[in-house]
């Protein structure tokens, strides 16, 4: 004798209403049988709806078995509309999930190129600055090398002059025969000290200018690197993001399957309350009962008689 599924509707099996006749019913499950007979179907699961057909069609047949089938047959509809409605939910979430994901994979991509754009053009500067810096680096070293020389000169020629001015060159210039400086000599001496007065100033505004440059260059550089340096923080706390919006989502869908297993477990024990009784308190009873039964019955055929002395 076929056993009803707890959750199938039957009706919906053989594909009448709840009201059709016996002959509808009938007629249809003929109709169902040719196309789902196993030997006319190769689908693995074949002889599972073909059994499911059959009882359906033997509980529905039954007046008896219909009519105790139709008192759990609305809450059975019920439960199956909330099944389908929830599945139709969860595969819409999915749906919109998915294009969410889509949606933001192709942001972050357009982002990620931007960002890449980004960090080409700041390399690009930072290597045009390293180079600004490096030559004009060496200007600078250049300048402060010639106006180390040219206060050298200078320190030497007020040496020489010291020594031409002093007491010692007035007295030893007759003794000695040294011949006076002309004018043409002190012009000569004056216009190169005044060439080299010169050179020492515009080399000197030269070197205040270089240096003001390299100290703008250093700055932009610093700029530069700071802005790098962002580009690849902010790239990296994205990343982490995405990774952990990602393990979020993961852990919520985790959770929301456990949730669904549950509710089916409890929806199934909820709608058999025969079946969670047999679980329970009411097994102990009939089971004594039973013991006892049976303890008789073996009393008795021990005596060798319905009088038998229980043991």
């Amino acid at each position: 004798m076929a056993s009803a599924e707890p959750n199938v509707d039957y009706y919906a099996v053989l594909a009448v209403s709840n009201d059709a006749t016996i002959e509808d019913v009938t007629k249809s499950y003929r109709k169902l049988a040719k196309i789902r007979h196993p030997d006319k179907n190769l689908n693995d699961d074949s002889t599972a709806v073909f059994q499911l057909l059959q009882n359906a069609y033997e509980t529905i047949r039954d007046p008896t078995k219909r009519r105790e089938y139709d008192l759990r047959w609305s809450g059975i509809r019920d439960s199956l509309r909330a099944k389908q409605e929830s599945d139709w939910r969860q595969a819409e979430a999915a749906q919109a999930e998915k294009k969410r994901a889509t949606e933001a994979r192709a942001k972050e991509q357009k982002e990620d190129i931007a960002r890449q754009e980004r960090l080409r053009r700041l390399e690009q500067f930072r290597w045009k600055y390293d180079d600004e810096i490096f030559e004009l680096s060496r200007a600078i070293r250049k300048l402060v090398a010639d106006l180390k020389r040219l206060q050298d000169q200078d320190v030497e020629n007020s040496r020489k002059e010291r020594e031409r001015n002093g007491w010692w060159a007035y007295l030893a210039s007759p003794i000695l025969g040294k011949e006076k400086e002309t004018d043409e000599q002190k012009q000569a001496r004056e216009k190169t000290r005044l060439h080299r007065l010169a050179s020492n100033s515009i080399k000197g505004n030269e070197l205040k200018e270089k240096e003001a440059r390299l100290q703008r260059l250093q700055d932009a550089l610093q700029n530069v690197n700071d802005k790098i340096a962002a580009e690849k923080k902010k790239a990296e706390d994205e990343k982490r993001k995405v990774e952990d919006e990602a393990r979020a989502r993961r852990l919520r869908m985790e959770q929301e399957a456990r949730d669904r297993a549950m509710h089916e477990i409890m929806r199934k024990f909820g709608q058999s309350p025969e079946r969670t009784g047999r679980m329970g308190g009411e097994r102990s009873p009939r089971s004594s009962s039973g013991t006892r039964d049976t303890r008789g019955t073996r009393s008795c055929t021990d005596g060798g008689g319905g009088g038998g002395e229980t043991p």
